[in-house]
């Protein structure tokens, strides 16, 4: 079977409150995510792209009381998006945002062949990665999917194994003027439309958790440009003093207070919880990732049905009757921005005469 890999990574928001906080609590009162003014309530929704945070919360103007003029990136003027520290200078210089890293062909990258793979391979480049909601679903209260476990239900009491609900992924073009690509799995493909809750017995659900979990990646601290960990957080409340200095000399009270905010929790949730990285809630989750690897399975009697437009394939056939695979992490999970980092392969089976 000829397979098509293609590869993509980058920083998702999450901006779900954390426990002891419900997962539903929209301010965060006990834990240590929580919104401060000038954003809106929290809501575990995961988002990919920017574009898609504007168009849900809006974007702050030179008039708006918690606009910052000095931010780093266009991005970080979008409502919910926050700035980090210049030393994160992977995140604020990508922002958020997860893209197409390369493609191959039974092996081959695609722009190494010879035409008209290697236009393929081009036109591949920089396409824009989603974990998309599925509007099929009346019932489900949330903007987007969520990392879903439903008080451990379906993990065996690891409070930090999630499963992605709804699933369904989706490619568009660089510019974003299209849909490529979209496919969901059920969690049940008996019963496409149950919803976590319902499903009983869980063994059904076991191939869309995390198959392995890492406490201490290397690899993704590399990835997201983390060479002094410990410092991580020393560093933020640091910038953070600097910010909110800035804006009260300015006269930007409410842009202090936002500031101000965020330092609270950075500093109490660092010096309160422990010096070292297992021991400090904040800074544990930097270096931990959670693999997933699973098909992903639904037919064209499960809505979103599944769909890869033919001419931005051509000149592959991309086979939609047959389950593709999808291997992911999702991890890099910095409690002050609410933001993570996912890197992963998507395969595909293509049609070959």
């Amino acid at each position: 079977m000829t397979r098509l890999d293609i590869s993509f990574e980058g920083f998702w928001l999450c901006r779900l409150a954390t426990d002891p906080d419900p997962s539903d609590e929209p301010r965060g009162v006990s834990g240590f995510t929580y919104s401060v003014a000038g954003e809106s309530l929290l809501e575990p929704s995961i988002w990919c792209q920017p574009q898609d945070v504007e168009a849900q919360y809006g974007r702050k103007d030179a008039k708006d009381p918690y606009f910052d003029e000095y931010a780093s990136n266009e991005q970080f003027h979008i409502r919910n998006i926050r700035e980090a520290s210049p030393d994160y200078s992977v995140y604020n210089r990508r922002g958020l945002g997860i893209k197409v890293t390369g493609a191959r062909l039974g092996g081959f990258t695609l722009t190494s062949l010879s035409s008209p793979y290697k236009e393929l391979g081009q036109r591949m480049a920089g396409c824009l990665l989603r974990f998309e909601n599925r509007p099929e679903d009346p019932k489900w209260p949330w903007r987007g999917p969520i990392f879903e476990g439903r008080n451990q239900i379906v993990s065996d009491g690891d409070p930090d194994r999630f499963t992605v609900s709804p699933f369904v992924v989706s490619l568009a073009m660089p510019d974003d003027s299209k849909r490529v690509l979209r496919r969901f799995d059920p969690l049940d493909p008996a019963h496409p439309d149950a919803e976590l809750i319902d499903i009983f017995p869980n063994d059904v659900i076991v191939p869309r958790l995390p198959r392995q979990r890492f406490a201490m990646s290397e690899e993704l601290l590399q990835q997201i440009g983390l060479s002094d960990l410990d410092n991580h957080f020393v560093n933020r409340a640091n910038w953070l003093k600097s910010k909110m200095s800035e804006a009260q000399a300015t006269g930007k009270e409410a842009l202090a207070e936002a500031y101000k905010s965020r330092l609270f929790a950075v500093e109490f949730f660092t010096q309160s919880t422990g010096p070292t990285v297992f021991a400090n809630r904040l800074l544990s989750r930097i270096p931990l990732r959670q693999l997933y690897h699973h098909p992903i399975r639904g037919t064209a009697q499960t809505q979103p049905a599944p769909m890869a437009d033919a001419e931005f394939f051509d000149p592959l056939s991309i086979d939609t009757t047959r389950d593709w695979e999808i291997l992911y992490y999702l991890g890099g999970y910095d409690g002050d921005l609410m933001t993570g980092w996912c890197t992963g392969v998507l395969t595909l089976p293509v049609l070959t005469d």
